[in-house]
């Protein structure tokens, strides 16, 4: 079984996992002992000071926003650049369809121009690339628009956009990847020897494929001003879990923390890893 194969199919945990790793983890400190039990009730009072310090903190968090729907961004005009992110590499072929003969193969964080686009039968967008002198067809979900930058770690390799980077950490099967800016990590990637996870209750908001996503609360005494973020302290956590690598005896947790429940960014990601 392939890498993508691996990612897609190794059973998933639920969001459990992800919430106890957080309450045992380095995010302790971002957290209230018990903030991902249940919804805090509103505030009583409506006059807290948006800019308020670490030290002087509201006596409960508002109720988080309901979700709202994400337009997807918009085709860019061509031509324009495009990165593979598929750790298998993007297949060039002949025409656009998979059952068209295959030119070349483009590896993983290759950039190429697209300077054509057309759909396939069932649908699927293609586009028409060059680069050096292979010039063909790849599937338009195999590549992104955005450059990105090789991550790696204790087996395992992912793709980042362009102010997302590695935080530095003495502790190779712990992983934080932080966005420039921002005051809660992205990314918390832990690697274990063991499968086996305590499951801690949290409000699940919905689930879709393996990918698991609750809203978790911010503890205000923590993150400055966390109730005053755009999700009021309530961000999204995307909770993926990979079972026991049979020949390397590891599993694999992603916490993803993102405004969005629905973040292309983390789906971006997520289609960029790898495993070794």
């Amino acid at each position: 079984m392939n890498m993508r194969s691996a990612l897609r199919l190794i059973p998933l945990m639920a969001i459990g996992a992800a919430a106890a790793f957080l309450l045992a983890g380095p995010l302790t400190s971002l957290y209230k002992s018990n903030a991902v039990a249940g919804r805090p009730q509103p505030s009583a009072s409506g006059t807290i000071d948006p800019h308020a310090s670490p030290t002087s903190c509201p006596a409960s968090l508002p109720m988080p926003k309901t979700a709202t729907t994400v337009t997807p961004p918009a085709a860019p005009a061509l031509p324009f650049p495009v990165w593979v992110n598929e750790p298998l590499g993007a297949k060039v072929r002949a025409g656009a369809s998979s059952s068209t003969a295959q030119l070349g193969i483009l590896s993983q964080g290759t950039q190429a121009t697209a300077d054509q686009r057309a759909p396939d039968a069932s649908g699927s967008v293609w586009y028409h690339v060059k680069q050096a002198s292979l010039a063909g067809w790849v599937r338009s979900d195999l590549v992104v628009t955005t450059a990105i930058h090789a991550a790696s770690g204790l087996g395992w390799s992912l793709m980042l956009p362009p102010g997302y980077q590695v935080a530095p950490s003495s502790d190779p099967a712990l992983t934080t990847i932080l966005k420039s800016g921002d005051d809660l990590p992205f990314l918390i990637l832990q690697t274990s020897a063991s499968d086996t996870l305590t499951v801690q209750q949290v409000w699940s908001y919905t689930a879709r494929g393996g990918e698991q996503v609750s809203r978790v609360a911010l503890d205000t005494c923590k993150v400055t001003s966390a109730w005053a973020r755009p999700d009021q302290g309530w961000p999204f956590m995307s909770a993926v879990f990979l079972g026991r690598d049979q020949t390397k005896g590891r599993s694999y947790q992603f916490s993803f923390f993102a405004a969005d429940p629905n973040s292309p960014v983390v789906k971006q990601v997520l289609d960029s890893v790898a495993l070794s």
